[in-house]
This record gives structure tokens, C-alpha cells and sequence, in this order.
């Protein structure tokens, strides 16, 4: 019988180990939805995942968030540094990938008048459990946000990868990398595949 306690205590922690980064993946879309930069700021290495987006994104995607109305509107430096600077694309991820935001970059939030806001005119998907009695719960946007989900690998203890269908362009994906540092999961890495 102890060795069945056991067992099951090791296949309940095991679970909720393999959870753990995807809860944490689900938490940061909640604070770019709600607009949390605090959240965003804890859970994300900023200077690491600008890099690794830069080499995600195509020139194309690059020139467009440039031309992006909803972009923040940038500063005499910023204009300075895009009118000398040839690589003029790589200022848009630099302004994007804030805490302030990324939001606008994957399109939940857009920037009106230096605030952030929800962004109009997106028609929502249906969730998962529409029409039940569990419909716009935490547990129906755990269970949307879980069926989204393509792929996710563990390379090792301390490092995951998942890839998850956007929600409102179901031909764009993006592909995190999770680290565990200082007990806590945190995105170091993100490429967006599809139509960025």
C-alpha cells in the first residue's frame, strides 16, 4: 500500500511539474491581455527574447510593424536612429518587445494615445466549452489555451519548448522557450512562424 502512495504522490508531482510551464505560458497571455506589466516583466528576459525575435521575424513582417498605425509613436531618437541606421526593421522589435508592448506586437492590445488598450474590431474565437455551464470560466480559458497548444518538448529539467496556435490567426504560431531560474519559469526565447 506504501509503495502505491508513493507511486501516485510521484505521478501527481510528476504532473504538475510537466503543468508548471505551460501555467506559466498561460499566465503571461493573461497579463498581455489585462494589460499586467508587472507580470510581464517578471516572466519574460526582455533583452534575450528581443534577440531571438529579431531572427524570427522576416524582413517583410519587420517593415510592417514599422508602418503600423497602433505602433507607439516614436521619439526624436528613435526617428533619428531609423533615418541612419540600416537596419531600420530591427528598431520596430526594440519598441515592441516591452512590457508595454508586446501586447500591440501580437495584436490584443493596441496603443491609443500613449495608453494601452484592448484592441477593437477582433471577433472572438468560441472558447472550448461555449454553450456549457463552464463557458468564460478560468477553466474554459485554461481549457482553450491547452487546445491551442501544438507542440511541447522538455530538453532537460530546466528548459521547454512550446509551440501555440494564435488564437486570432490560426495560420500564425509562436514557439517559446521556458528556462527555470530562481524556482520560476520565465520566457527566454520567441519566434513567430506564419503570417507574421
Amino acid at each position: 500500500m506504501r509503495t502505491l502512495k508513493l507511486l501516485f504522490a510521484a505521478a501527481l508531482i510528476g504532473t504538475a511539474y510537466i503543468a508548471w510551464p505551460l501555467l506559466t505560458a498561460l499566465q503571461i497571455r493573461q497579463a498581455m491581455l489585462a494589460g499586467d506589466t508587472a507580470t510581464l516583466e517578471r516572466k519574460i528576459e526582455w533583452e534575450a527574447v528581443r534577440t531571438s525575435l529579431k531572427q524570427s521575424l522576416s524582413a517583410e513582417a519587420k517593415a510592417r510593424l514599422e508602418t503600423d498605425p497602433a505602433a507607439p509613436p516614436p521619439s526624436w531618437w528613435q526617428r533619428f536612429k531609423a533615418y541612419v541606421a540600416p537596419t531600420l526593421a530591427d528598431t520596430a522589435v526594440d519598441r515592441y518587445v516591452t512590457p508595454q508592448h508586446l501586447p500591440s506586437l501580437v495584436g490584443y492590445r493596441q496603443t491609443y494615445h500613449n495608453t494601452v488598450r484592448p484592441a477593437l474590431g477582433l471577433k472572438e474565437p468560441p472558447t472550448v466549452l461555449a454553450g456549457t455551464w463552464l463557458g468564460g470560466t478560468p477553466i474554459d480559458r485554461a481549457a482553450s489555451f491547452y487546445a491551442r497548444v501544438r507542440r511541447a518538448v522538455f530538453y532537460s529539467f530546466t528548459r521547454f519548448e512550446v509551440e501555440i496556435v494564435d488564437r486570432y490567426r490560426p495560420e500564425r504560431r509562436y514557439v517559446g522557450t521556458f528556462e527555470l531560474k530562481d524556482f520560476e519559469w520565465k520566457l527566454t526565447a520567441l519566434a513567430i512562424l506564419g503570417d507574421s
